[in-house]
């Protein structure tokens, strides 16, 4: 397959594909399979932190239609984000098939259920527990774990799982010292940075400070609603765009309309395009992760860079072969015109529809 009449990086460019990866990349040349007629070509993106979608969520574990809806939506790899719920539900969906077409389901993060109950969030608190590496083993194929690291028993957890699994410091009461401890034992991310932890203060720089000064990766839900448009910028000076990943947090209500839905077994009220619990909490966005790419461009991050922190950033966080328009990467692509609006999903070399 040859793309060509491709922006990539402000000027027109040709793509090559062979076998599912990128073989070549060059100067424009004039045929081709696709022609991108001159709108952007950027690569695929990667949603470290999404529990569902068009009425599903990760618990269901019922990947087909999730796998769809995110390769529509320009998400073409994903982890598949769950919620603090019992040792049992955890192992069903682990369990459950997860090759479908569409977007690459990667493997899960366990948001839970080794978390603060303070920092709780929208996670049910019945199912909280300490960690425990041998209760851990029997889950299949989770990439990236959040684990608050002040609970008994976390830095062992960190140590023992952090070289398989991203650890991610989340829903949490850590002071900067015990971060600074986790960081030290394997910890390389926070989870939806500023929520469900500790503020930046500035004589308690707490989880954030930690990060900053460890240059660990952080993310950032970039919805227009979980953080405001100054925190998003001084977020992104602070870590930068090789270290700021952007994340959806979706829930089962993206894709549909306001009303009532339910998330780990909580009740949840999607209203004017915001997901809260009754009790006013912030439970997760609606938004797609092309969404948060948008918003942050129009907050005032620079294209290349908001595409960067939704692709190449969580993919050298996850250590993948994706993220880059480069000779040998997976040929997962998308085609955007000047207004971030979708117009082609390339998935392994194959266009998606």
């Amino acid at each position: 397959m040859i793309i060509y009449n491709a922006e990539i990086g402000g000027s027109l460019r040709s793509v090559v594909i062979k076998d599912g990866k990128i073989a070549e990349v060059s100067d424009n040349v004039k045929f081709g399979d696709i022609n991108a007629d001159g709108n952007r070509l950027i690569p695929g993106l990667i949603d470290v932190h999404t529990h569902g979608c068009v009425g599903l969520d990760t618990m269901d574990a019922d990947f087909k239609p999730m796998c769809r809806f995110y390769a529509e939506h320009g998400t073409t790899s994903f982890l598949a984000t769950t919620m603090t719920m019992g040792y049992d539900a955890l192992e069903r969906v682990t369990n459950a098939k997860t090759d479908f077409k569409g977007a690459n389901l990667l493997g899960f993060h366990f948001e839970g259920p080794y978390i603060s109950p303070k920092h709780k969030g929208a996670q049910n608190e019945k199912y909280i527990k300490t960690p425990s590496i041998e209760d851990f083993r029997r889950f299949k194929n989770v990439k990236m774990i959040t684990v608050a690291p002040e609970l008994k028993g976390s830095m062992e957890f960190i140590k023992a799982v952090s070289p398989e699994c991203v650890v991610s410091i989340g829903h949490t009461d850590c002071d900067y010292e015990t971060a600074i401890s986790a960081i030290d034992n394997g910890a390389k991310c926070l989870t939806h940075t500023y929520n469900a932890m500790p503020p930046l203060h500035h004589r308690n720089p707490g989880p954030i400070g930690a990060a900053f000064e460890k240059h660990i990766y952080a993310q950032l839900i970039c919805d227009g609603v979980h953080i405001s448009r100054p925190v998003v910028l001084a977020t992104y000076k602070m870590f930068g765009a090789d270290r700021l990943t952007l994340i959806s947090d979706s829930i089962r209500s993206a894709g549909l309309p306001d009303g009532e839905y339910e998330s780990g077994g909580l009740k949840v009220i999607l209203k004017d395009g915001v997901a809260r619990l009754q009790d006013g909490t912030i439970a997760g966005s609606s938004a797609t992760l092309l969404d948060c790419v948008k918003t942050a461009v129009k907050l005032g991050i620079p294209f290349d860079d908001a595409v960067k922190m939704a692709s190449k950033t969580p993919a050298d966080m996850l250590g993948i072969n994706k993220g880059r328009i480069e000779k040998g990467y997976d040929a997962d692509l998308l085609i955007v015109d000047k207004d971030i609006n979708l117009k082609t999903v390339i998935i392994g070399g194959e266009v998606f529809n």
